[in-house]
């Protein structure tokens, strides 16, 4: 650490000598994060199932991790029409790809490493209003109920954002968001690159705003290694849908097509309530267990009053039929679907949870307050979550339909129609000072998963969580 603001303190003394005429502007911004987690009945603890197995009846009867993240922004311009930004990561843990975990290291143990989370390029086109920025950036696809179930994460590539008027935007990429590495001594797999492009339009007047928005993309079959016998080890560069899984990889075709369109929007005409929308359909043109097809809907609807803003919100989306080969649900390159904190991928603060981040196979409906607030700089939030799976059963238990391992990872991750369960989630915010909040999350998840047609029991989990967050 000391060595990396050694270097920061370098970087900004060779910055400041340069001559006025080619002046950089240099602005600091970041935030810090340190805190703890308990949980109760998430991970595998006798030594029968790994970690990646949640919920199961003989896991763990609880556990604490401490972790800290420091993400450190530099916004470097040298006039309004160019500059660079790079947002440093200090913390990049083996349990834990975004934070640091205490005493992973063993002791006195040296931290992990400092990564380039962002690195990009702004620049506008001369004479146009267009702004093109090129290099490692947030990537998110228009969504307004829940956060994107299809895009909202860290990618590579070039996008634009291109203003037409003060009512019409559009936004346009394209994107690599996974690709082998060509050099020298180096094996090279063929096939085995994912590309993306998209377009997005925003229409927004006067109480609404509406964003219709398409992607397309190749994504190969991803050959890594073949055996002595001539068996090929087959694990796709970006597993949208279980690709990576018994016979399903067999079905992709070294540059299958992949793609999705949506459309989503806002209505707060009628003040002070607001209403949302949004609509997903996506496939590909793979044969057999390969193929994919699915759609995913959602509305939410809430008010919003000087002590708090109630909110209901709901979704939708396709699950596998009885007797398809393929498979009917959304495809999901790199989505946070944010609708609890436990099951799916909402207040993340440090934890690994199931993080499940896909409404694939799910439908659901939640009832929420947030905004609450009866002391000053201490504010609540209060949601309730029912959920339930829409894939048939026989996905599970008709082995001439499909198999568990072609379906996901682990079986958690798959409910079915007669899986359901309900998490509560209660979040309080307090502000200390001006740039520093602890939060306290208390969640509990009851599941009521179908045991007769799975090889394992589930039992409910719990997930307490303190987190300070000094952002600057």
């Amino acid at each position: 650490m000391k060595k990396f603001l050694t270097l920061l303190l370098a970087a900004g003394m060779a910055l400041s000598s340069v001559n006025g005429a080619s002046a950089v502007d240099l602005k600091v911004s970041g935030a810090w994060l340190v805190g703890g987690n308990v949980t109760d009945g998430l991970f595998g603890g006798d030594g029968k199932n790994p970690a990646t197995e949640p919920l199961r009846k003989d896991a763990s009867d609880g556990s604490f991790t401490a972790r800290q993240r420091i993400r450190i922004n530099l916004d470097m311009s040298v006039n309004e029409s160019i500059s660079g930004f790079v947002q440093f990561q200090v913390g990049n843990g083996a349990s834990m790809p975004h934070a640091n975990t205490w005493g992973e290291q063993g002791v006195g143990g040296p931290g992990k490493a400092v990564t380039a989370r962002l690195a990009y390029l702004d620049w506008l086109v001369p004479s146009a209003d267009v702004l093109i920025r090129m290099g490692r950036q947030e990537v998110i696809m228009p969504s307004y109920v829940f956060n994107s179930p299809v895009l909202d994460g860290t990618l590579d590539g070039v996008t634009v954002h291109a203003p037409i008027n003060e009512m019409v935007s559009l936004n346009a990429g394209w994107l690599r968001p996974s690709a082998a590495l060509n050099k020298w001594g180096t094996e090279h797999y063929a096939h085995s690159s994912v590309d993306l492009a998209f377009l997005t339009a925003d229409f927004k007047g006067e109480g609404y705003k509406i964003s219709p928005w398409g992607m397309i993309g190749l994504h190969g079959n991803g050959v890594r290694s073949v055996a002595a016998d001539g068996t090929e080890t087959r694990v796709p560069a970006l597993d949208m849908m279980g690709y990576g899984y018994g016979s399903a990889m067999n079905g992709l075709d070294s540059r299958t097509t992949v793609y999705w369109a949506g459309v989503g929007g806002e209505l707060s005409l009628f003040d002070p309530f607001r209403f949302t929308a949004d609509f997903i359909y996506s496939g590909n043109d793979a044969d057999g267990r390969a193929r994919r097809s699915g759609w995913y809907a959602a509305l939410g609807a809430e008010m919003k009053t000087s002590w708090a803003t109630p909110f209901l919100r709901g979704w939708y989306a396709s699950g596998d039929d009885a007797d398809s080969e393929g498979s009917k649900r959304l495809l999901s390159p790199s989505g946070t679907f944010n609708a609890s904190a436990i099951y799916f991928d909402a207040l993340g603060m440090l934890a690994p949870t199931i993080d499940n981040c896909s409404p694939a196979g799910t439908w659901g409906v939640e009832l929420g307050v947030k905004g609450v607030s009866f002391i000053d700089d201490l504010n609540h939030m209060l949601t309730v979550t029912y959920f339930q799976g829409t894939n048939n059963t026989n996905r599970v238990t008709d082995a001439s339909v499909s198999r568990p391992a072609d379906i996901n990872r682990t079986p958690i991750h798959y409910m079915t129609t007669a899986d359901s369960a309900w998490e509560i989630n209660f979040l309080s915010n307090y502000s200390i000072y001006r740039n520093l909040t602890a939060s306290v999350l208390l969640a509990y998840l009851v599941t009521d998963f179908d045991e007769s047609i799975r090889t394992a029991e589930y039992d409910n989990a719990f997930r307490g969580a303190l987190m300070f967050t000094y952002a600057f």
